[in-house]
């Protein structure tokens, strides 16, 4: 999969994994023509078109925070789509959204994000909460920021990488 040296070759064993790695990707999907062949050739250039956007910048924030482990991720991302929707979520609510985790695992990343000031309570945009006893969870403007400068950052570069292969 990866281009060598021209004078390296790969051994049997090497070469029948990078055949069956190729043999099961969705190529298909892409949104432009390439050959099993040409995939071969083109994909460390285009890993590394695409590796930046992976990459964290220096210092503690929240969207590093929201997405260094899938459980935070998981909930950050309920919690990104709740604000966006204008609609209400509140711990239970992720709880039972997220079945596979425990409610006390659930808390406790909300109310660290809480404590961090990543998430704050704060009523939804368009919804009213009739129970008192519920405190609503949104993103910080923070990280709000973060999150849509980093999807913005993304399309921007999948355009240029589209651009380049198509």
């Amino acid at each position: 999969m990866i281009q060598f040296e021209k004078n390296s070759k790969l051994n049997d064993k090497n070469l029948k994994r990078d055949q069956s790695i190729l043999s099961q990707l969705n190529l298909k999907k892409l949104p432009f023509k390439i050959s099993i062949d040409n995939f071969s050739a083109r994909y460390l250039e285009m890993f590394l078109d695409l590796k930046p956007l992976f990459k964290y910048h220096e210092g503690e924030y929240a969207m590093k925070w929201c997405l260094s482990t899938e459980k935070k991720m998981r909930v950050f991302l309920l919690i990104f789509e709740a604000n966006e929707r204008g609609r209400e979520v509140y711990k239970e609510k992720i709880s039972s959204q997220l079945p596979e985790y425990s409610y006390k695992t659930i808390a406790q990343i909300v109310d660290s994000g809480i404590a961090k000031g990543y998430f704050v309570k704060l009523a939804p945009k368009q919804c009213e909460i009739k129970d008192l006893k519920i405190r609503n969870i949104r993103p910080s403007e923070q990280l709000v920021v973060e999150f849509m400068n980093w999807n913005i950052e993304l399309v921007s570069t999948i355009e240029k990488f589209l651009k380049k292969y198509s």
